[in-house]
Protein backbone atom coordinates (compact mmCIF):
# COMPACT_ATOMS: atom_id res chain seq x y z
CA UNK A 1 0.00 0.00 0.00
CA UNK A 2 1.23 3.37 -0.95
CA UNK A 3 0.51 7.12 -1.43
CA UNK A 4 0.74 9.59 -4.08
CA UNK A 5 0.71 13.39 -4.52
CA UNK A 6 0.02 15.29 -7.56
CA UNK A 7 1.00 19.30 -7.45
CA UNK A 8 -0.40 21.67 -9.19
CA UNK A 9 0.34 25.44 -9.19
CA UNK A 10 -1.97 28.08 -9.87
CA UNK A 11 -5.87 27.93 -10.42
CA UNK A 12 -6.19 25.89 -13.71
CA UNK A 13 -3.63 23.58 -12.52
CA UNK A 14 -5.21 21.86 -9.62
CA UNK A 15 -5.16 17.90 -9.80
CA UNK A 16 -8.61 16.94 -10.11
CA UNK A 17 -10.61 14.67 -7.22
CA UNK A 18 -11.48 12.46 -9.38
CA UNK A 19 -9.46 8.36 -10.14
CA UNK A 20 -9.92 9.15 -14.05
CA UNK A 21 -8.83 13.20 -14.14
CA UNK A 22 -6.23 12.30 -11.77
CA UNK A 23 -4.61 9.57 -13.62
CA UNK A 24 -4.74 11.77 -16.90
CA UNK A 25 -3.22 14.81 -15.09
CA UNK A 26 -0.80 12.32 -14.02
CA UNK A 27 -0.49 11.31 -17.70
CA UNK A 28 0.67 15.28 -18.39
CA UNK A 29 3.32 15.02 -15.99
CA UNK A 30 7.51 15.18 -17.75
CA UNK A 31 8.46 12.07 -16.18
CA UNK A 32 5.58 8.82 -17.11
CA UNK A 33 6.89 6.65 -14.11
CA UNK A 34 4.16 7.72 -12.12
CA UNK A 35 1.31 7.82 -15.01
CA UNK A 36 2.70 4.32 -15.40
CA UNK A 37 2.09 2.93 -11.79
CA UNK A 38 -0.95 4.93 -11.07
CA UNK A 39 -2.46 3.48 -13.82
CA UNK A 40 -1.81 0.07 -12.58
CA UNK A 41 -2.30 0.78 -9.08
CA UNK A 42 -6.01 0.04 -7.47
CA UNK A 43 -7.08 2.95 -5.58
CA UNK A 44 -8.18 2.69 -2.19
CA UNK A 45 -10.19 5.43 -2.08
CA UNK A 46 -11.02 8.96 -4.18
CA UNK A 47 -8.10 11.07 -4.43
CA UNK A 48 -8.44 14.20 -1.59
CA UNK A 49 -7.18 17.52 -2.50
CA UNK A 50 -5.68 20.40 0.03
CA UNK A 51 -4.82 23.90 -1.32
CA UNK A 52 -2.41 26.08 0.35
CA UNK A 53 -2.59 29.98 -0.66
CA UNK A 54 0.85 30.73 0.38
CA UNK A 55 4.16 29.87 2.63
CA UNK A 56 4.36 31.97 5.65
CA UNK A 57 7.11 33.18 7.48
CA UNK A 58 6.96 35.85 10.55
CA UNK A 59 10.36 37.88 11.21
CA UNK A 60 9.83 37.54 15.30
CA UNK A 61 13.69 38.39 15.64
CA UNK A 62 13.28 41.53 13.34
CA UNK A 63 10.75 42.65 16.86
CA UNK A 64 12.19 45.22 19.27
CA UNK A 65 9.99 43.86 22.51
CA UNK A 66 9.34 40.29 22.91
CA UNK A 67 7.50 38.80 25.71
CA UNK A 68 8.90 37.06 28.19
CA UNK A 69 8.05 33.22 28.55
CA UNK A 70 6.98 32.95 25.05
CA UNK A 71 8.06 31.26 22.11
CA UNK A 72 7.20 30.46 19.04
CA UNK A 73 8.14 26.84 16.90
CA UNK A 74 7.54 24.98 13.56
CA UNK A 75 4.79 26.60 11.71
CA UNK A 76 4.22 29.55 14.61
CA UNK A 77 7.53 30.71 12.79
CA UNK A 78 7.13 29.97 9.13
CA UNK A 79 4.90 27.57 7.20
CA UNK A 80 6.73 26.26 4.09
CA UNK A 81 4.73 24.38 0.59
CA UNK A 82 4.07 21.07 1.83
CA UNK A 83 5.83 20.02 -1.51
CA UNK A 84 8.85 20.15 -0.86
CA UNK A 85 8.87 18.10 2.63
CA UNK A 86 10.78 20.48 4.59
CA UNK A 87 8.72 21.72 7.46
CA UNK A 88 9.23 19.15 10.23
CA UNK A 89 13.22 18.98 8.98
CA UNK A 90 13.10 22.51 10.06
CA UNK A 91 10.83 21.79 13.18
CA UNK A 92 13.04 19.36 14.46
CA UNK A 93 16.55 22.06 14.16
CA UNK A 94 14.22 24.38 16.02
CA UNK A 95 13.89 22.10 18.48
CA UNK A 96 17.46 21.72 18.88
CA UNK A 97 18.05 25.68 18.96
CA UNK A 98 15.47 25.85 21.53
CA UNK A 99 17.51 23.05 23.89
CA UNK A 100 20.64 24.77 22.73
CA UNK A 101 19.19 27.97 24.17
CA UNK A 102 17.45 26.81 27.16
CA UNK A 103 21.29 25.22 28.41
CA UNK A 104 22.17 29.32 28.78
CA UNK A 105 19.25 29.61 31.16
CA UNK A 106 16.16 31.19 30.65
CA UNK A 107 17.08 35.09 30.65
CA UNK A 108 16.36 36.70 27.60
CA UNK A 109 15.28 33.52 26.42
CA UNK A 110 12.92 34.59 23.00
CA UNK A 111 15.30 37.09 21.70
CA UNK A 112 18.12 34.29 21.70
CA UNK A 113 15.83 31.78 20.20
CA UNK A 114 14.55 33.27 17.43
CA UNK A 115 17.75 35.13 16.50
CA UNK A 116 18.91 31.54 16.01
CA UNK A 117 16.04 29.72 15.07
CA UNK A 118 16.27 32.52 11.75
CA UNK A 119 19.30 30.99 10.90
CA UNK A 120 17.91 27.53 10.55
CA UNK A 121 15.00 28.79 8.47
CA UNK A 122 17.23 31.16 6.10
CA UNK A 123 18.15 28.17 3.88
CA UNK A 124 15.53 26.38 3.39
CA UNK A 125 13.04 29.07 2.96
CA UNK A 126 15.05 30.77 0.31
CA UNK A 127 14.80 27.40 -1.44
CA UNK A 128 11.20 26.79 -1.78
CA UNK A 129 10.05 30.56 -2.42
CA UNK A 130 12.76 30.48 -4.89
CA UNK A 131 11.94 27.22 -6.55
CA UNK A 132 7.80 28.65 -6.06
CA UNK A 133 8.46 31.16 -8.39
CA UNK A 134 9.09 29.43 -10.81
CA UNK A 135 5.38 28.94 -11.80
CA UNK A 136 4.22 31.88 -13.54
CA UNK A 137 0.88 32.19 -11.28
CA UNK A 138 2.82 32.52 -8.21
CA UNK A 139 3.08 36.28 -7.33
CA UNK A 140 6.49 37.64 -6.15
CA UNK A 141 9.71 39.77 -7.77
CA UNK A 142 11.86 37.44 -9.14
CA UNK A 143 15.30 38.46 -9.58
CA UNK A 144 18.46 37.54 -12.13
CA UNK A 145 19.77 35.70 -9.42
CA UNK A 146 16.46 33.60 -8.71
CA UNK A 147 15.69 33.06 -12.52
CA UNK A 148 19.46 31.39 -12.50
CA UNK A 149 18.55 29.11 -9.69
CA UNK A 150 15.72 27.91 -11.43
CA UNK A 151 17.11 27.17 -14.83
CA UNK A 152 19.78 25.29 -13.19
CA UNK A 153 17.80 23.70 -11.34
CA UNK A 154 15.45 22.43 -14.31
CA UNK A 155 18.64 21.82 -16.04
CA UNK A 156 19.54 19.26 -12.92
CA UNK A 157 16.41 17.41 -12.85
CA UNK A 158 16.94 16.17 -16.90
CA UNK A 159 20.50 15.39 -15.30
CA UNK A 160 19.41 13.35 -12.55
CA UNK A 161 17.30 11.04 -14.89
CA UNK A 162 20.50 10.14 -16.08
CA UNK A 163 23.29 10.02 -13.70
CA UNK A 164 22.41 8.69 -10.26
CA UNK A 165 24.80 10.61 -8.25
CA UNK A 166 22.93 14.26 -9.32
CA UNK A 167 19.82 12.89 -8.10
CA UNK A 168 21.48 11.66 -5.05
CA UNK A 169 22.85 14.94 -4.43
CA UNK A 170 19.58 16.73 -5.01
CA UNK A 171 17.48 15.06 -2.98
CA UNK A 172 20.54 15.44 0.05
CA UNK A 173 20.19 18.85 -0.39
CA UNK A 174 16.77 19.67 -0.83
CA UNK A 175 16.13 17.72 2.18
CA UNK A 176 18.60 19.69 4.22
CA UNK A 177 21.57 17.01 4.72
CA UNK A 178 23.67 18.55 2.43
CA UNK A 179 24.04 22.65 2.04
CA UNK A 180 22.60 24.30 -1.59
CA UNK A 181 26.50 24.70 -2.50
CA UNK A 182 26.61 20.78 -2.89
CA UNK A 183 24.82 21.27 -6.11
CA UNK A 184 27.47 23.31 -7.67
CA UNK A 185 30.18 20.75 -7.08
CA UNK A 186 32.30 20.19 -10.09
CA UNK A 187 31.32 16.81 -10.73
CA UNK A 188 27.85 18.00 -10.37
CA UNK A 189 27.82 20.86 -12.30
CA UNK A 190 29.86 19.07 -15.09
CA UNK A 191 27.08 16.37 -15.73
CA UNK A 192 24.13 18.66 -15.70
CA UNK A 193 26.21 20.78 -18.59
CA UNK A 194 26.88 17.49 -20.49
CA UNK A 195 23.22 16.31 -19.90
CA UNK A 196 21.75 19.67 -21.00
CA UNK A 197 23.96 19.06 -24.36
CA UNK A 198 22.37 15.60 -24.97
CA UNK A 199 19.64 15.05 -27.07
CA UNK A 200 19.49 11.04 -27.07
CA UNK A 201 19.86 8.65 -23.72
CA UNK A 202 23.51 8.27 -22.15
CA UNK A 203 24.79 4.54 -22.88
CA UNK A 204 23.04 2.32 -20.76
CA UNK A 205 20.50 4.26 -19.71
CA UNK A 206 16.84 2.87 -19.44
CA UNK A 207 13.95 3.96 -18.84
CA UNK A 208 11.71 3.51 -15.61
CA UNK A 209 8.51 2.57 -16.84
CA UNK A 210 9.16 -0.69 -17.37
CA UNK A 211 10.60 -1.11 -13.93
CA UNK A 212 7.71 0.56 -12.72
CA UNK A 213 5.43 -1.44 -14.39
CA UNK A 214 6.68 -4.82 -12.81
CA UNK A 215 7.38 -3.60 -9.83
CA UNK A 216 3.03 -3.15 -9.51
CA UNK A 217 2.44 -6.43 -11.27
CA UNK A 218 4.10 -8.79 -8.28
Amino acid sequence: MGRGAGIGVGPDHAPPVDSEGYLAFAGRLPAPELHALLSRAEPLGPPKRMRLPTSLRRRYERLTRLPEGFIAVADAVCSFNPAYGQGMTVAAAEAIVLRDCLRRGRRDLPRRFFAAAAKVVDVPWDMAVGADLRHPAVVGPRSGRTRFLNGYVARLHAAAARHPVVGRRFLSVANLMTPPSGLFAPGIVARVLWSGRRTTPAPGHRSLVPQVEELVAR
